[in-house]
């Protein structure tokens, strides 16, 4: 018979923490790299 148990993720501090603090600081440095283009046009690319 073959076995039912897969190995599963686990869940652990890093990877939640990646999750609620990484993905949004990610995110918010985007929309700050865009307002600092939009207010500033002069900036070189």
């Amino acid at each position: 018979m073959e076995e039912e148990n897969e190995s599963q993720g686990t869940v652990d501090l890093v990877s939640v923490l990646y999750i609620v603090g990484g993905v949004p600081a990610i995110v918010g440095f985007i929309v700050l790299l865009f307002t600092l283009v939009n207010y500033f046009p002069s900036i070189p690319a």
